[in-house]
């Protein structure tokens, strides 16, 4: 049975090499808002915020996007608590 919190398979199903994928997390928003949220995901041990890229204005979003083949996206939408 896998561990739904984590995303794990069970543990005889073999794993893809971590090396080859990786998993893109795209936040789009206000400058602020996109700050904030990383400093809270940073505080929740989430990311280090030195790993995110540098702020990118929205008309470069498509080049930071290029698809790999077979990939999918999924969009979370959270509203703001100021």
């Amino acid at each position: 049975m896998s561990d739904k919190r984590f995303g794990q398979p069970p543990s005889g199903d073999r794993l893809i090499s971590p090396a080859r994928r990786s998993v893109k997390i795209l936040m789009i928003g206000q400058p602020d808002d996109v700050e904030i949220t990383i400093a809270r995901l940073y505080q929740c041990d989430f990311c280090r915020v030195e790993d995110w890229s540098r702020p990118l204005p929205f008309s470069q979003i498509q080049q930071a996007t290029i698809k790999e083949p077979g990939e999918i996206m999924r969009i979370y939408v959270r509203s703001m608590t100021l």
